[in-house]
């Protein structure tokens, strides 16, 4: 017989409800979790002031709802761009940060103007975008938006308190992301324009909303016992409660074997990938992307990816006691063993499988996924994810 608990999140897992709520439309992570599923999750396998960890937080999705739950969150991943937006996603401002940011955006809507000068962030920004072949109105408002935000990020230096800068900071990456990341044809400058305005008032309002719930569901000791870091997930037993072996859920979507995410760029006008998004940070891109994935999918026999799996797992059952919970969503791109393996993996690295829904297991079809898995190509869609949960068997390693 299926639990009741289980039931719950098959069916949140199933959801294709827009995202929504919280902190959790600040930015668009690729591959990202759905909150009604994490929230599910969370609920059902643990209680407050427990140990959630999320090994791969992408864009913090778990880290959020953790914390909206009240339990002690911890998130852990190597794209800084996946830290950068964690962070300020659960950083909650005061109110008269908040009422400094809203007085700061309609001064500077006043003063943005669709001017274009190619100053030194622009020409970098040209020279990371593939715009060959469009024509001459499209390049003119790709340059206009460009100006646009180099002009924001050169107003945004004269804001000395940090939180309310990192705020600023995602505002404008959100707004171009929005404005640019797979939209056909590039926008007029006053739509970038009116999106800085809207997207700074919705994220106000989920950051009071956040705010709520931590407040009614919280601590300040369950906060200050909540981490995130800018590492390498093998290297995430750094936090005490970790190290203790307190862990009782840990819930992810790691990267999946054969299949490529672009973690940290952008496709503009459905061309080459730019790593734009690292400009706007003020961050160099990392010299090996294909680190973020394990492997780069063209090697086609994954041993890189399971020997790193391996690694990082091994080092997971180090924060895992008998009670610990291991739920993630996996896709593939091929069955030609990558599946068996992984879960060979799995159990060699300590962890045994749960059957949620008796000899089956649960695949779901992914809403709006916006990558280009061009390698993708097999008996399982990469747009296809299994739900998996184990549990640490308490063999010793």
């Amino acid at each position: 017989m299926i639990k009741e608990s289980y039931k719950q999140i098959i069916k949140s897992v199933k959801d294709q409800s827009r995202v929504k709520g919280l902190t959790h439309r600040f930015y668009t992570y690729p591959a990202g979790f759905s909150p009604k599923f994490v929230s599910s999750a969370i609920e059902n396998l643990t209680k407050k002031g427990d140990v959630v960890l999320d090994p791969f937080m992408g864009g913090g999705t778990s880290v959020v709802e953790g914390m909206r739950l009240g339990r002690k969150t911890i998130g852990v991943d190597l794209n800084y761009i996946s830290f950068f937006v964690s962070k300020v996603k659960t950083t909650i401002l005061k109110p008269e940060q908040k009422e400094f940011i809203e007085k700061w955006i309609i001064q500077f809507d006043k003063k943005l103007k669709n001017k274009i000068v190619l100053d030194k962030f622009t020409k970098k920004a040209l020279n990371l975008i593939n715009y060959k072949g469009l024509g001459k109105g499209q390049i003119y408002r790709l340059k206009q938006i460009l100006c646009g935000c180099s002009y924001f990020l050169k107003n945004l230096k004269k804001v000395k308190n940090k939180k309310v800068n990192n705020f600023l900071k995602l505002l404008i990456l959100r707004s171009m992301q929005s404005t640019l990341h797979n939209r056909r044809p590039i926008c007029e400058f006053e739509t970038f324009k009116q999106k800085i305005k809207s997207n700074c008032l919705d994220m106000l309002d989920g950051m009071n909303e956040l705010e709520i719930n931590v407040k009614l569901n919280s601590s300040k000791k369950i906060l200050r016992s909540s981490a995130i870091y800018n590492k390498c997930a093998s290297k995430s037993l750094s936090n005490k409660n970790l190290k203790d072996r307190k862990t009782k859920l840990i819930i992810t979507s790691p990267p999946y074997p054969g299949i490529n995410v672009y973690y940290g760029t952008w496709q503009i006008h459905g061309r080459r990938n730019t790593s734009l998004p690292y400009l706007i940070l003020g961050m160099k891109q990392p010299v090996n992307r294909s680190v973020l994935n394990f492997q780069y999918p063209k090697n086609k026999d994954l041993r890189i990816y399971f020997e790193t799996m391996e690694k990082v797992f091994s080092k997971l059952y180090k924060a895992s006691n008998k009670k610990t919970l291991l739920m993630q969503l996996v896709a593939f791109n091929k069955l030609d063993g990558a599946f068996d393996m992984y879960l060979k993996t799995m159990k060699k690295c300590g962890f045994e499988e749960i059957k949620l829904n008796g000899r089956k297991r649960i695949w779901r079809t992914v809403p709006n996924r916006s990558w280009q898995a061009t390698h993708a190509k097999g008996e399982l869609s990469s747009s296809k994810e299994v739900l998996l949960l184990h549990k640490a068997n308490g063999i010793t390693r």
